[in-house]
Formats: C-alpha cells, structure tokens, sequence
C-alpha cells in the first residue's frame, strides 16, 4: 500500500495510521442539512490535536446578554464553530512548521 501525507503538518505515514477526519462531526453536519462531509487526511497527531481544539473551542452553548442565560447554538453556527477552530488549527500548526523549517529542525 502507498504511504499518505498529512494535510495539516505534511508528514508522511503509512495508510493504516491515517484518519480521515470530517471536519464537522457527522451529527453536526446532518443537523445543518449536510450531506456530503468535508474530510481531511490526517496523520494521528494532528487528528488527535484537532480534537482536542474541538473540545475546548467549540462550545454548544452561548452566553445571551439581553437573555442573561445560555442558550443552546443552532446547527448552522455549530458548523461554523468547527470549520472556524478547524481553520485556526490549521493556521498554528502550518505557522509552527515555517518556524521550525526556518530554525531548521
């Protein structure tokens, strides 16, 4: 079998260490009305990494002020909660692999 590359840090790994991510969970996605998942490859650090930024940056609950309550996110901002900290994830990880590749490491 052919090796994969990572779409996040780039690294090389043998297909059965590849997780091909949905970069919306599929509950969330079918709440929102879609049906065709974005995926990703990635190797297991970067989709272990991932997750963890999942958990602590998405949130299914937000803060209403006028409300002075929490109120549970629709499907529509919850997607756009997981593509937003996907993106972010992506941004660091590719900004600490040019600062590695510049410190030549």
């Amino acid at each position: 079998m052919r090796e994969k590359t990572c779409d996040i840090c780039g690294h090389v790994v043998n297909p059965e260490d590849v997780v091909i991510h949905r970069i919306i969970p599929e509950e969330v996605a079918r709440q929102a009305g879609i049906f065709d998942f974005r995926t990703a490859t990635l190797c297991t650090d970067c989709s272990n990494e991932v997750q963890t930024w999942y958990e602590k940056r998405v949130y299914s609950m937000n803060y209403k002020d006028g409300a002075k309550r929490f109120i549970l996110r629709s499907p529509a901002q919850m997607l756009k909660e997981y593509e937003a900290t996907y993106r972010a994830f992506v941004e660091y990880k590719t900004r600490r692999r040019a600062k590695s590749q510049h410190l030549g490491h």
